[in-house]
């Protein structure tokens, strides 16, 4: 993978996992518009080729990914901000409603939108030094669109807290509160991000993966009722494909192989 500093996203495809890499150190990968749509692109155009699960990290080490470019926002006025959070919405959107498992690997600092992209990915792995938050409030403006998935992450009152008080929390709180799924030793959040994706690619079935993703995106969007009645008509799509119907055989697989059992 290069580190071509003008390459603002980087991509890697290492057997069936594709690496989005945030390439813009020097501003603690801030992402500019352009940026954003660029990942939307990706992560929608990924499913088509040979990736089967996309890992997203940022490039240095000072941060995974330190927001919107304040920058560029600072030239924005109404209609420019709101044109900037349509993109960034579909950036969110290419993640949750991807047929393919996004995992977050992150360092350093992700805040803002940086935090929003961990929120909206299906996994996150967090270097222990890691540090979360939704400054908007202290730059003057709210945190819009998809920070409406904290509340439902970490529970209204520490949401509240986030976007009230601009302040942040370490790995070993967004561990605690939900925000993160696992804290690797440190310095090691790329390698066990990019682990735990490769045993995603060998356990897990492309179609099976599809469906559920497509089921747990209902569970953000839906009622509670329209989301358990909606699952069960994907998930019996699943049996289409003559897949789950081996999953005795499979399973007996991994266990011998696990411990070194002949068939």
């Amino acid at each position: 993978m290069s580190n071509d500093v003008e390459t603002p996203v980087l991509l890697n495809l290492s057997g069936h996992v594709l690496t989005v890499t945030i390439n813009r150190p020097a501003a603690r990968n801030a992402l500019r518009v352009a940026d954003k749509r660029r990942i939307a692109d990706i992560l929608d155009e990924a499913a088509a080729g040979d990736a089967r699960c996309v890992v997203l990290t940022g490039a240095g080490d000072q941060a995974f990914c330190a927001g919107s470019d304040l920058k560029e926002m600072s030239k924005m006025d109404t209609a420019g901000f709101l044109a900037m959070e349509r993109v960034e919405a579909q950036m969110y959107d290419a993640i949750m409603r991807n047929p393919l498992p996004v995992i977050a690997a992150v360092h350093g600092w992700a805040l803002g939108t940086g935090c929003v992209l961990a929120a909206a990915s299906d996994l996150v792995v967090a270097d222990p030094g890691a540090n979360f938050g939704q400054p908007e409030i202290l730059n003057g403006a709210p945190t819009p669109i998809h920070g409406a998935l904290l509340p439902r992450i970490v529970g209204l009152n520490r949401a509240r807290w986030l976007v009230l008080t601009g302040r942040t929390i370490t790995a070993a709180t967004a561990l605690d509160w939900g925000l993160v799924s696992e804290v690797s030793p440190p310095g090691a959040a790329l390698d066990v991000a990019q682990t735990l994706a490769a045993s995603l690619v060998e356990d897990v079935h492309p179609g099976s993966m599809a469906l559920q993703k497509q089921i747990v995106d209902g569970w953000v969007r839906h009622s509670f009722g329209a989301a358990v009645d909606g699952s069960m008509f994907i998930a019996a799509t699943a049996y289409g494909s003559g897949w789950p119907q081996s999953a005795a055989a499979r399973m007996r697989g991994r266990r011998l192989r696990r411990t070194g059992e002949a068939g």
